[in-house]
C-alpha cells in the first residue's frame, strides 16, 4: 500500500542528497554518450521513489527526456495497484512511462528470487531497446551494496564477486549490449534516503516481500547487517570502501587481461601456442575475461577453469574436444580456442505458461524468450472479450497442430508451414503456441488462425523475441 512519511526534525547537519546526486550523475554522463534519453527502474518503493525526484528535476534542468521503467511481476495480490501507483506517481512528474508485465514460475529451478530478477532485467533490457534508451538508472544504495558483499563472500567468490556493485557499468550481461547501467545513489546510506524523504513528503509503497527472511538477502539486512553495525559501527562504510578497492584490484586484472587477449588473439578466437606461453594464474585471468567478451553467463570456477586447461590446451594436436561452459560451448579447431553461445536443449522449454491479459498492449513472457503483442487489427481480429475472459495458455508444440491462415486455402500442419515460412528447426522450438481455452489462435512466427479471428475490430496478435 502507499506509505506517506511524515517530517521529523532533522538535525544541523542534514544531508545534502540532491548535490550528492548531481554530482554523481555528472560524473556519469561525463562517461557514458547519451542521446539525450535516460530511463529509470521504478518499483514504487523508497529507493527508487527517491530516485525518480532526484532524476526527475536533474534532468529537466539538462534538456535530458526521462523514462520510468515498471515491471509488474504479478507475484504480489498488491501488484496491480503498485503499478497504479507508478503510473499516477510518474504522471505526475510529467514523465513517460512505460511498463512490463512478466510471469514468473514459481516452482523455478532457480528459485522465485533469482527467476523474478532475470525477468525483471530481460523485461528492462526490452524497454530499453524498444524506446532506445542507452543508460538506464537503479536506486541500489550502500546498503544494498554491503548486502552484496556478504552474499558474495557467504557463496565464497572471487574478486569479481566481492567487487559488488560498480556506480557505472558500460555493459551489464543481464541488460545486453548497447545498454549501460548506472547506480547513482551507490554511495548513499538507506538512512539517508529515508531522512530525505520524510523530509520531501515523499509517498511510496511497501512491498511485503522486503521483510520475508525466507529471502536469503532480507535474513541479512534485517539480522547479520543490524548485529554487524550494533557490535562494529560504520562496518557497512568500511565494506563499500572495501568493495570499491576490490573493483580498481579487478579494473587492473582486466588491463592485463585485455592486453594478453590482443597478444593471444586473432579476432574472436584465442591462439592455443600463445597462450600456453601464459602462466596459470595469469592464464585463468585472461579466459575469465575472454568468457566474459565472449557473453558467458556468469563467470567460471576454479575447477571449471582447470577442465578448460585440460581438455583444450594439454589435449592431443590431432584431438577436436568440446566442452560447454557458462553458456558457451567451447572447441579448439586449427590451432585456436573458439567460443560459441549456446542454445538451450529442446528438453529445458518450458511447460505450459497460463497468460492474463488485461488490455496491456503487450507482455513478457522471459521463459519462452520473448513477448506477446496486441494490436488492434486493420480488419477481422481476435474478440477482445474473449480474450480478457481467457483463459490463455502458450505451450510448446507436441506435433500435429494445424492452422488455417488463409481464409482460401485448407488448414495445414505447423511442420508444413515452418518449412514453407524457412524458419530454421533451431528456432522453431522457442516459437509457442497460444491456445484460448482449448482453441489454438495463434503459432508465433507463423500467426493467427483466421477461423479464431473473425470479429471486426478486433485484437491481432504477434510474437516478437527477445534480442
Amino acid at each position: 500500500m502507499a506509505n506517506s512519511r511524515k517530517s521529523r526534525p532533522l538535525s544541523n547537519s542534514t544531508f545534502a542528497l540532491d548535490s550528492v546526486f548531481q554530482r554523481a550523475l555528472e560524473d556519469i554522463l561525463a562517461r557514458v554518450v547519451v542521446s539525450e534519453r535516460i530511463a529509470l527502474a521504478f518499483s514504487g518503493g523508497l529507493d527508487s521513489t527517491v530516485l525518480l525526484h532526484l532524476a526527475s528535476a536533474a534532468c529537466k534542468q539538462r534538456g535530458i527526456k526521462l523514462f520510468v521503467f515498471h515491471v509488474h511481476h504479478g507475484l504480489s495480490p498488491n501488484a496491480d495497484h503498485w503499478l497504479e501507483h507508478c503510473e499516477a506517481q510518474a504522471r505526475q512528474a510529467g514523465l513517460a512511462f512505460v511498463t512490463r508485465h512478466v510471469h514468473i514460475n514459481p516452482h523455478d529451478k532457480l528459485g522465485i528470487e533469482q527467476a523474478a530478477r532475470l525477468a525483471r532485467y530481460h523485461a528492462l533490457a526490452d524497454m530499453c531497446n524498444t524506446n532506445d534508451v542507452p543508460l538506464l538508472l537503479t536506486a541500489h544504495h550502500q546498503d544494498d551494496q554491503t548486502e552484496t558483499v556478504v552474499l558474495q563472500l557467504l557463496r565464497g567468490a572471487g574478486l569479481p564477486g566481492l567487487s559488488a556493485m560498480a556506480t557505472l557499468q558500460f555493459e551489464n550481461a543481464l541488460l545486453g549490449a548497447g545498454i549501460a547501467l548506472a547506480r547513482p545513489l551507490l554511495g548513499v546510506t538507506r538512512a539517508h534516503l529515508e531522512l530525505w524523504a520524510a523530509m520531501n513528503s515523499i509517498k511510496h509503497i511497501e512491498d511485503e516481500s522486503n521483510d520475508d527472511l525466507r529471502f536469503r538477502r532480507n535474513h541479512v539486512r534485517h539480522k547479520l547487517m543490524p548485529l554487524l553495525e550494533q557490535e562494529m559501527p560504520g562496518v557497512q562504510k568500511s565494506m563499500a570502501r572495501s568493495a570499491r578497492h576490490l573493483q580498481t584490484a579487478q579494473r587492473l586484472l582486466d588491463e592485463l587481461a585485455a592486453m594478453d587477449s590482443q597478444s593471444c588473439g586473432d579476432g574472436s578466437s584465442l591462439v592455443i601456442e600463445q597462450l600456453r606461453k601464459l602462466n596459470d594464474k595469469r592464464l585463468d585471468n585472461l579466459l575469465r575475461y575472454w568468457l566474459r567478451c565472449c557473453g558467458a553467463d556468469h563467470y567460471p570456477s576454479d575447477a571449471q577453469l582447470y577442465q578448460l586447461r585440460q581438455q583444450m590446451l594439454r589435449a592431443r594436436v590431432d584431438a577436436h574436444p568440446l566442452l560447454s561452459l557458462c553458456g558457451l560451448t567451447l572447441e579448439r579447431h586449427a590451432g585456436h580456442l573458439l567460443a560459441r553461445r549456446v542454445e538451450p536443449a529442446p528438453q529445458a522449454l518450458p511447460s505450459e505458461i497460463l497468460v492474463r491479459w488485461q488490455g496491456e498492449p503487450e507482455i513478457a513472457i522471459p521463459a519462452w524468450r520473448g513477448r506477446l503483442v496486441f494490436e488492434t487489427a486493420v480488419g477481422p481480429g481476435l474478440d477482445r472479450v474473449k480474450l480478457l475472459k481467457g483463459p490463455l495458455r502458450l505451450r510448446p508444440r507436441s506435433g500435429g497442430e494445424r492452422l488455417k491462415l488463409d481464409p482460401k486455402r485448407p488448414s495445414r500442419t505447423l511442420k508444413n508451414l515452418f518449412q514453407e515460412s524457412d524458419v530454421p528447426a533451431r528456432e522453431r522450438v522457442w516459437l509457442p503456441l497460444l491456445y484460448l481455452g482449448d482453441e489454438l489462435v495463434f503459432a508465433a512466427g507463423l500467426g493467427m488462425d483466421v477461423r479464431a479471428g473473425r470479429a471486426s475490430e478486433g485484437i491481432c496478435l504477434r510474437w516478437q523475441r527477445h534480442g
